[in-house]
């Protein structure tokens, strides 16, 4: 029984590990999370962009076609 309940305080503390991370990385200034916030949100509009091109270029081919 103790060695159930030692493995599921680990998984436990495991699951919070990333949580307490972000907490203290922000408590303590060591990462700016708005300019990180940023960052990845300018970075997935330009992947959203990029991945939709030839989408599009498709349709105005097809478009085209039907003209």
């Amino acid at each position: 029984m103790s060695a159930n309940l030692s493995n599921e305080a680990t998984m436990a503390v495991a699951k919070a590990a990333p949580g307490i991370a972000v907490a203290a990385t922000s408590v303590t200034g060591a990462i700016d999370w708005s300019a990180t916030a940023y960052m990845l949100t300018a970075g997935y509009m330009a992947l959203q962009i990029l991945l939709l091109i030839p989408k599009y270029r498709q349709m105005f081919r097809d478009w085209r076609k039907k003209s």
